[in-house]
């Protein structure tokens, strides 16, 4: 426990001092910034209000603190509240990737618009010509992608050489917190128990080209889905389906999969090894991604994950709007909703979401 807390300590001391320096190399932008080149779009510029269009990339922009300059979010974001404020980010809402709303986007003045999924031909088309930018972050196939996705944001918002360095200072927490998940597996080595994660229906689940599938490979289990695609299993297998520990998202209730003829006999509907687990952190890839596997980690393996799970500075920072470019400063209220933009209704609300 004394190990634990000077860790936690100097994690804390490491944050504040990454805090400090990141709003320092604000003002010292190096001419080697710009161009910044991510996957097909090369950013010229360093941008000054930007639009998300995914939450995936909303979540880690805020997890990360780099949304000072996010003036627009999408339909299907959904942000905290800051303490005392519940209003404070009621950001206004720019449609959504398939439908972004472009007339509120140019009111917005937005020169950089984020998103998960490449647009149709003619909502790229329209934002060109509006000279706004627009870049693509594809989820990652796996967990060093994911971090590259995060190194990419800072580099596109601050820059080639100094978000590559502030990515690097911030994403300190990341890969501790990474660090300490691989050594406990390490302990665990050898167990290697069978897994299924259902995303849907009973055999609907995590195959071996889902990121859910790489996650529970890199758990050490051996996945029912992994020799299958389109996260589907063959219901001609069903008889064989055998897991130690079921893994479910929520679309089914346990007592529906516990009850049911695929998992009632397997080794974990005896056991009742059956765990929800919340699909936003696995299909969002935001830093909080870590604290799912964590949870999983220690579900898999107790003898183990037996320490104090680390914490993540970010989640207790007082900036948690994020770096501002140099000679900006942080909004009092929430930016202005656009006259034209719909509200969100709790049917809207409700409707779906995009990662």
């Amino acid at each position: 426990m004394k190990l634990t807390r000077l860790i936690a300590a100097a994690l804390a001391a490491a944050c504040i001092f990454t805090l400090t320096s990141c709003k320092q190399e604000e003002s010292q932008i190096t001419a080697n910034d710009y161009p910044v080149h991510v996957a097909d779009t090369v950013v010229d510029h360093r941008p000054r209000k930007v639009v998300s269009l995914a939450p995936a990339i909303t979540d880690t922009l805020f997890q990360l603190q780099m949304a000072g300059r996010v003036v627009a979010v999408s339909d299907y974001c959904d942000l905290p509240a800051q303490p005392g404020d519940p209003d404070y980010y009621n950001y206004p809402r720019a449609g959504t990737q398939q439908l972004p709303d472009i007339d509120a986007i140019k009111k917005l003045g937005a020169d950089l618009v984020l998103m998960t999924a490449q647009p149709t031909d003619s909502v790229a088309l329209e934002l060109q010509q509006a000279n706004i930018d627009f870049v693509v972050i594809a989820p990652a196939a796996d967990l060093d992608g994911v971090r590259r996705n995060y190194v990419d944001l800072f580099r596109l918002l601050y820059g080639e050489e100094t978000g590559a360095s502030m990515a690097e200072q911030a994403l300190v927490p990341f890969d501790h917190k990474l660090g300490e998940i691989r050594t406990c597996l390490d302990e665990a080595a050898g167990s290697e128990p069978s897994t299924v994660y259902l995303a849907g229906e009973l055999l609907q689940m995590a195959t071996g080209d889902s990121f859910e599938g790489y996650l529970l490979d890199f758990l050490g289990t051996r996945s029912w889905g992994a020799d299958y695609t389109g996260y589907t299993y063959p219901k001609e297998k069903e008889v064989e389906l055998n897991p130690d520990v079921i893994f479910y998202n929520g679309m089914l209730s346990r007592e529906a999969i516990a009850g049911s003829a695929c998992y009632k006999t397997t080794n974990a509907g005896k056991a009742g090894a059956i765990y929800e687990i919340s699909p936003e952190n696995l299909e969002r890839q935001s830093p909080d991604l870590l604290d799912t596997l964590w949870t999983m980690g220690t579900l898999l393996y107790p003898e183990a994950f037996v320490h104090e799970e680390p914490g993540q500075p970010w989640e207790s920072s007082a900036a948690s709007m994020g770096y501002l470019p140099s000679g900006e400063s942080e909004p009092d209220e929430a930016p202005e909703q656009p006259d034209d933009a719909a509200p969100e209704t709790e049917e809207s609300s409700s409707a779906g979401s995009e990662a």
